[in-house]
């Protein structure tokens, strides 16, 4: 018990002596640029009390979620596709008018919506309209957010072109038709 009280009483020394070096080494913080007075004061130590550890318990922290190190490691639902790609079925309607022949593009891209043209090279299917009500099963890239049909009208030596577009959004609420 006797070791334990002069511990203290170094520590306590020792804590009084640097705490009163800073403060001299600092200027006191006084600041006031006038004459200083210089106060001594005598400390008394006061006796030890005893004490009681306090036992702390840590709170267990939370399990992290495994980050997967390689391919064996993940893990997916099994409702998950692995496909980058949709299959769906296109209706299509276009009133044949006589000799009139039409031909079809169906792209996922316009090349400039403004004067009306389509990039080609995203065409998922390019045909003759062979029928007035056609059915389509068409693959899109997963990437595709829109459908545009454009119809070439050939009748007398000249060609008309006429544009729908659809939202593949609303492929799930309805079925997907191109009416002209």
């Amino acid at each position: 018990m006797n070791k334990l009280i002069n511990v203290n009483r170094i520590l306590s020394s020792g804590l009084l002596v640097l705490s009163s070096s800073l403060l001299v080494a600092c200027g006191g913080g006084g600041g006031g640029g006038g004459q200083t007075e210089v106060v001594e004061t005598v400390e008394t130590e006061p006796s030890p009390e005893p004490t009681t550890p306090v036992e702390t318990v840590p709170e267990p922290s939370p399990e992290p979620t495994p980050i997967a190190t390689s391919l064996e490691e993940v893990q997916v639902a099994e409702s998950f596709i692995f496909s980058n790609q949709q299959d769906i079925e296109l209706q299509v309607s276009y009133p044949m008018l006589g000799d009139e022949r039409a031909y079809l593009n169906i792209c996922t891209q316009w090349k400039d919506m403004e004067q009306q043209s389509l990039e080609y090279s995203s065409c998922v299917w390019r045909g003759q309209i062979s029928q007035s009500q056609m059915a389509l099963d068409i693959t899109l890239p997963a990437h595709a957010s829109t459908l545009v049909a454009e119809v070439w009208q050939l009748s007398s030596g000249n060609v008309t072109r006429v544009h729908q577009e659809l939202s593949l959004a609303e492929l799930g609420v309805t079925s997907p038709s191109f009416s002209f």
